[in-house]
């Protein structure tokens, strides 16, 4: 049921009105009168109001003010004018202060009962929109820990970002930790498990550990945690809310209260769980770039050494690995980059960059050149730098058949002089040109079908998945290559695109069926009328319903 007030100064007006929607049964309305525009405050005062009808020129508080009034303690409140006055201004001033509509008394008793009609499906419309943003909202809480853990993992795997794409994302995320901050990073480790636990018990007593270290250290820092193994978590630490701009002295106290907590931490998970604990923190605040180096640098205090033993707690700066210090092969041991670096050579031929692949490789097989480093470990590179190659190769059947003709491939599967290490480094650098040189042809040649297959499947698939890998995967590009190679044929970018056909789309939607906005906005592939809605009015200058009632209008 709605309560509609109407508003005039001449109680025959009222009276009239009063009597034209009552006879009108079929609209859900209350009705509600007054006969000057301070008794309907005394009524908006003492009532909700959903729609009102009022006069604009009244003795003492007139329409306009009445108006302004209604917005201030009811701004959903529908306030359509009837009035006498045909005049520009006042129609001016009705719309800037945000009126329904504006009609003349002359108008027939239809178009009054149309208008409030329309104010009836206005706020159903609007109710169906604000259903669905709230259910799009707690969608998102409850994806957040989901999509927190996500965007953290691609931190840790060294994935590059900006200071300014970190903030916002972590303000896409609602994370509770400051972009602009480095982070202290803390390991956790359950030791031992109890015999005979299944995996949700073991779940249900690692998010234990994590509520038992969290109790001890939120009262004092700010922190974040993160499963990344059945057994292991990582905490982003950083000082307290109540630190705007932390100094060094801050940072100091940060790390020492929460180094002192570990001991408290570790026993309480001895008595209350019954687990045994143990623990590496980083002994330094690392910016978010470096983030990925100190955590497995970290990890690997617990691989080896002192983080073998139980119950311990242990700082990067605590102990060294044990590889016999001094040797090509220590070195390489040491070098807890070894195994991301190989995996970033096929992220070098993935995306055409010949000058960076050329770099990395040269320091990696270093070791070949060198009498320090032992036999089985020459061997344990040219198996990981096959194992890249070869994944990449049988990525694309035509690159394959390129390589049989031009290039012999054997030695990527068996190398059959193993004392020479140095032919064996030419023989890569050579493989990786001959690659190379195929990707670059490639993109000269491609013809302009590619993208008609892309924009072919953006339009049978706009309402699911149109991302980056999925077009890519379709066309039987690498990712970033298409991207690329789509802007250099088109001259616009792919999302320019996607965006150009959603947007073209919405409008024919509009113009030619009855869908509901919201409809609409499932149609396209958006999670949330709202965020349709956002996107329509950027880009032309109206909302949805604005630029269909101008199309009907015109």
């Amino acid at each position: 049921m709605y309560k509609l007030l109407i508003v005039d100064d001449l109680p025959i007006i009222v009276e009239g009105l009063v009597e034209l929607f009552e006879a009108n049964g079929h609209l859900p309305l209350e009705l509600l009168k007054a006969y000057s525009g301070e008794e309907a405050l005394t009524v908006l005062q003492t009532s909700r109001v959903d729609i009102v009808i009022s006069d604009i020129q009244m003795p003492g508080l007139q329409g306009i003010e009445l108006l302004q009034e209604i917005k201030a303690q009811w701004p959903a409140c529908k306030v359509i004018f009837l009035t006498g006055h045909n005049d520009f201004h006042y129609a001016q001033s009705a719309v800037k202060f945000g009126s329904f509509e504006y009609i003349l008394k002359v108008e027939s008793d239809e178009k009054i009962v149309g208008s409030v009609e329309r104010a009836i499906r206005k706020f159903e419309e609007e109710y169906d929109q604000q259903l669905m943003i709230r259910r799009a909202n707690e969608r998102m809480r409850k994806a957040l820990p989901s999509l927190r853990k996500e965007y953290l993992g691609g931190v840790l795997q060294g994935h590059p970002i900006s200071d300014g794409q970190l903030e916002r994302h972590f303000r896409e995320i609602d994370m509770p930790l400051r972009a602009d901050l480095p982070v202290l990073l803390l390991l956790g480790r359950i030791d031992a498990w109890k015999e005979m636990l299944t995996a949700p018990d073991k779940a249900l007593l690692l998010y234990a550990m994590q509520n038992v270290a969290e109790e001890y250290l939120t009262p004092f820092v700010r922190c974040y945690s993160y499963v990344y193994e059945q057994n292991k978590l990582l905490w982003f630490v950083q000082p307290g809310a109540e630190a705007e701009t932390p100094d060094d002295f801050i940072w100091r106290k940060t790390h020492t209260y929460a180094s002192c907590m570990l001991e408290m931490i570790q026993r309480t998970c001895k008595d209350l769980l019954h687990l045994p604990v143990s623990f590496a923190m980083g002994s330094e605040p690392v910016a978010w770039s470096g983030v990925s180096s100190r955590f497995h640098a970290l990890k690997l205090r617990f691989a080896y050494g002192m983080g073998l033993s139980n119950e311990v707690i242990l700082t990067d700066a605590d102990v060294r690995l044990e590889t016999g210090g001094g040797s090509a092969e220590a070195e390489a041991r040491n070098d807890y980059f070894h195994h991301n670096r190989i995996q970033l050579l096929g992220k070098c031929l993935e995306n055409g960059h010949r000058q960076e692949f050329c770099k990395l490789y040269l320091s990696l097989t270093d070791l070949w050149a060198g009498d320090g480093t032992s036999y089985e470990r020459k061997i344990e590179l040219f198996h990981a730098l096959s194992a890249v190659f070869l994944a990449f190769i049988n990525k694309s059947p035509e690159l394959r058949k390129h390589l049989y003709a031009v290039h012999d491939l054997t030695p990527l599967i068996r190398y059959s002089e193993p004392d020479l290490w140095v032919s064996l480094r030419d023989y890569f650098l050579q493989t990786a040109d001959c690659i190379f040189d195929w990707n670059a042809a490639q993109g000269a040649e491609l013809p302009a079908e590619v993208v008609q297959q892309a924009h072919r499947f953006i339009e049978t698939h706009i309402a699911t998945d149109i991302s980056l890998n999925a077009i890519a995967d379709h066309v039987g590009l690498n990712p970033s290559y298409f991207s690329r190679l789509y802007k250099q044929i088109t001259g616009t970018g792919l999302s320019d695109y996607i965006n150009d056909y959603r947007n073209l789309k919405a409008k024919e939607m509009l113009v030619d069926s009855a869908m509901k906005v919201g409809d609409v906005a499932s149609a396209l592939g958006y999670s949330s009328a709202l965020a349709f809605i956002r996107f329509f009015k950027k880009r032309n200058d109206a909302t949805p319903q604005e630029y269909r009632m101008q199309r009907v209008q015109s």
